[in-house]
């Protein structure tokens, strides 16, 4: 589950993918435009084997006690507004950190509490994030810490829904939304 980037959002990140391609070339991969989005938590983790089954049909069990739990959790969120200050990085990924008022840690808690994962299933997020770009070849880490620290962000974004997807093409560049949920409008 993820939340959309406002169409001005995306401008300014698609901008700023722009920069980190110029500046590191052919050694990262950077997301789409219309990939970008602000994680929330997997349902079904594309890179979790769950020991080998199938993940239709974990997704066709999981999915009425997932629906139901997550659309219990939103009829009591209002929508969320995430300020995104940071562009951090790991050594595979630039990403972008936003902060809320702790509505994402109370869904995801909310979630864990309501529903049992599958065996060996991924955990989700502690922190509120966007990955950007992923390191398809090694650079130099300082290199890429000085492009970092020179980025000064100040990025709003509303959130009214969230949208389940399932992705058919990773990271996230071919994918069909399931399901919209709304936050609570009262």
């Amino acid at each position: 589950m993820n939340a959309e980037f406002s169409d001005g959002n995306a401008t300014v990140l698609n901008q700023l993918t722009q920069e980190i391609k110029a500046e590191f070339g052919a050694a990262v991969f950077c997301m789409p435009k219309l990939s970008l989005h602000i994680t929330l938590l997997d349902w079904i983790s594309p890179l979790i084997d769950y020991d080998g089954r199938d993940k239709d049909q974990l997704f066709k069990e999981l999915q009425p006690s997932y629906d139901r739990a997550i659309t219990e959790i939103f009829a009591q969120i209002h929508p969320i507004t995430i300020h995104i200050t940071e562009l951090k990085m790991s050594p595979s990924t630039l990403y972008l950190v936003g902060h809320d008022n702790g509505e994402f840690q109370k869904i995801r808690q909310q979630f864990l509490d309501k529903v049992t994962l599958p065996p060996g299933a991924k955990l989700p997020p502690q922190i509120v994030h966007s990955s950007l770009a992923r390191f398809t070849k090694s650079i130099p880490l300082d290199r890429v810490a000085a492009f970092v620290a020179g980025k000064k962000l100040s990025i709003t974004q509303q959130i009214n829904d969230f949208r389940l997807m399932r992705t058919t093409k990773e990271p996230t560049l071919e994918f069909e939304i399931l399901k919209r949920y709304k936050l609570s409008q009262h």
